[in-house]
């Protein structure tokens, strides 16, 4: 049997042609991989700057922390301040001639030395008396957060409005005994 120059050159074309279908089918995978691979490592390097800027910031952030931290009142430790917050409460809301129906406050949380007590009310007013208690709220500074606040038109005239809100009251704590002593130098002997 003879092989003719036509059938050579058609079994080298056949064999370059699997050689580059295996070559692709065995390359693929591993250039999809290396693509993923430089992916991530883009944004791990973009994360890496990210942090380094938030780093770089974290004095300029715990100034300003500290600062919200002295604008907490401070109350002594074991004293229950339920009753004070809801008086707060409701002499901001009658400045405001918004009318409080019901407050039921939540029990107090803390995380580390800061403290927080959820108040929950149901009021009544005209638009203007809630958008004065708000105001009256965000005026002042750090203590008292409105995190909820419902509306829905109420019966009794025009522009009467009813619905709930949630103020968070923010706080700390003095410890008992650490900040009343104070302390004097003992002479050495």
């Amino acid at each position: 049997m003879k092989i003719s120059s036509r059938e050579i050159g058609l079994a080298w074309f056949t064999a370059i042609v699997l050689v580059l279908a295996g070559t692709y089918f065995f390359v693929q995978p591993r250039v999809d991989a290396w693509k993923e691979a430089v992916k991530a490592d883009d944004n791990l390097q973009r994360q890496r700057r990210d942090l380094e800027r938030t780093a770089e910031r974290r004095p300029e952030v715990d100034r300003k922390l500290a600062d919200l931290r002295k604008q907490l009142p401070q109350h002594p430790a074991g004293k229950d301040v339920t009753a004070e917050l809801l008086k707060t409460l409701e002499r901001t809301a009658q400045a405001s001639n918004l009318v409080l129906l019901r407050r039921e406050p939540e029990k107090e949380k803390n995380v580390e030395d800061l403290y927080e007590v959820a108040i929950n009310c149901q009021w009544e007013g005209d638009l203007e008396a809630v958008v004065r208690f708000l105001y009256a709220l965000q005026v002042q500074g750090a203590i008292l957060d409105v995190s909820q606040l419902t509306m829905s038109p109420a019966s009794g005239g025009p522009g009467r409005l009813k619905g709930n809100f949630s103020v968070d009251c923010a706080y700390s704590r003095t410890s008992a005994g650490l900040d009343a002593v104070e302390t004097t130098p003992v002479p050495p002997k």
